[in-house]
């Protein structure tokens, strides 16, 4: 059974139109031809879809579909799989058979995924015979985009140097077993995906669930596990690959680098896992908004200091994009002004750093095809170079400053630093002066701990504007309660204000 259910491929939001075919009949030479193309998964896409008994029109499905006979399904299956024999060495789909919602009309539906014993090749003509010597000749097919061709000279050297180097996140990891991997992280992404593997879950074994979704290889004596399901299904995958986690520190000093006043965390588990609880903790914890009232009109503007979706966007870029070879994480870095997201290495060499930043650089490869491939069925990766435009126009309807993108001339790491919107920096030193004298003229009246907590809150009013108990606690590793009376400590000596009832009262600073 092939894991994308038919209709959720037709809608085309989650595999690109250039890894779908679309062929109203059977021609197999063609198809035979795309068949070895799409093993041959030139661009580190993961091969791609065919659907056999639906029109193409501008590189989209024609519906509803023409059909295949229904007295015609046994035999396009024997011939397919004749013909299969043609491309060397030999290759077969995974195929279904689908009656078309609705309809009376009969599909056939081919997952091409990327082979792993290639390059392949195969003969222009699949009807040759044996006194047709020349036409027994085999090529190298590829989809360098959305057509099917023969590898040219240069080509045909990078598809060797390819298969040489099996994508990182696709090969087999010696060292795991079937029992690292959680049936319940795997179930979860097949009914999230809506996968039609969803179905049959309750029916299936682990080990044929894992095979289904090809993230683990069957051996004649066990299961061999490769990285991909590792890094979607385990718990620990930074045990069997170094660094697949996201480190993050949050500064809460405008001197940040000089200071010890900061918080540490990593977020860890599979790394669908990594990216919500990581974006959640910078919804929660980071992200504010304002409501500006504009003079002389009703309407209010509302901006924020992060627009969520540009650091969703930043962050799965870096881990889609990183190197699971090298074992440092991905780092998100949070300072008073700015949050920077680092990963290792940064782009390829080839890619104009200044076309980059303006988001018109469309990726030829992809370091981590499975990776991207998970997530975009996910809704949490696009996987179609779209991440800096996505970035950029999130900006841009903020009202917040362009983002600035850093790499070294090795391109050995990529910073992407998005700044603050400036409707929420101090302004004129006036806070800042203000909070220290209030800190110190407080100061006899506290605790050492209790100053030093004190002096935090300061700084993170300086730029959030406002704070709750529920939004401190955390902040300060302590419990609601004490946040609270040490908020309400501070109200009585004058160094702040605050407006609401008890649960849901938030703090300034006292002007």
């Amino acid at each position: 059974m092939i894991p994308l259910k038919l209709d959720t491929l037709l809608k085309g939001r989650v595999v690109e139109q250039d890894r779908i075919e679309y062929k109203r009949g059977w021609n197999p030479s063609t198809i035979i031809h795309t068949i070895c193309a799409y093993a041959n998964d030139y661009n580190n896409t993961n091969g791609g879809y065919i659907v056999i008994g639906i029109e193409e029109e501008h590189g989209r499905p024609v519906l509803p579909p023409a059909g295949i006979a229904e007295n015609s399904l046994d035999t396009i299956q024997k011939e397919l799989f004749q013909y299969c024999n043609v491309i060397e060495p030999r290759y077969i789909p995974k195929i279904e058979i689908l009656k078309y919602p609705g309809t009376d009309k009969w599909i056939i539906y081919l997952w091409c995924s990327a082979g792993e014993n290639g390059p392949y090749k195969a003969p222009k003509d699949v009807f040759y015979t044996e006194g047709q010597r020349a036409d027994r000749n085999k090529f190298y097919w590829i989809k360098p985009m959305s057509v099917t061709t023969i590898a040219k000279e240069e080509e045909l050297s990078e598809l060797f140097d390819k298969f040489n180097a099996v994508p990182f996140d696709d090969r087999v990891n010696r060292r795991a077993e079937i029992g690292d991997i959680r049936r319940g992280y795997l179930e979860d992404f097949l009914r999230e995906s809506k996968s039609s593997l969803a179905d049959v879950v309750n029916e299936s074994t682990l080990e044929e669930l894992l095979i289904a979704v090809e993230v683990a290889n069957e051996t004649d004596s066990y299961l061999a596990i490769r990285n991909i399901g590792l890094l979607m299904f385990s718990d620990k995958p930074e045990k069997f690959i170094p660094g697949a986690q996201i480190d993050m520190v949050r500064f809460n000093s405008s001197d940040a680098e000089a200071s010890d006043d900061f918080i540490e965390k990593s977020f860890k588990g599979p790394i669908q896992k990594q990216l919500r609880d990581a974006l959640d903790y910078l919804k929660t914890n980071v992200i504010e908004e304002k409501v500006i009232k504009l003079s002389n009109q009703a309407e209010v503007r509302r901006v924020f200091n992060y627009p969520y979706n540009a650091l969703e966007e930043a962050l799965v870029n870096a881990v889609f994009h990183k190197s699971y070879r090298e074992p440092e994480p991905v780092e998100i870095r949070i300072y008073v002004d700015c949050i920077q997201i680092i990963n290792y290495p940064g782009p390829a060499k080839w890619i104009d750093m200044n076309k980059f930043a303006t988001g018109k650089v469309r990726a030829r490869k992809y370091r981590n095809r499975r990776i991207g491939e998970f997530l975009k069925e996910l809704d949490l990766s696009e996987k179609q170079s779209t991440g800096i435009s996505k970035i950029l126009k999130e900006l841009h309807s903020n009202g917040s400053p362009e983002p600035k993108f850093e790499t070294d001339e090795s391109r050995t790491y990529l910073i992407t630093t998005i700044r603050i919107h400036e409707d929420f920096t101090c302004r004129n030193g006036m806070i800042e002066s203000m909070s220290e004298s209030m800190i110190e003229s407080m100061i006899e009246s506290l605790s050492e701990l209790e100053a030093n907590r004190m002096r935090k809150i300061i700084r993170i009013l300086e730029v959030k504007g406002v704070v709750s108990s529920a939004e401190i606690a955390p902040l300060l590793d302590i419990t609601v309660q004490t946040a609270r009376r040490l908020l309400s400590k501070a109200e009585k000596s004058g160094i702040l204000t605050s407006t609401g009832k008890t649960k849901d009262k938030i703090y300034m600073l006292q002007k």
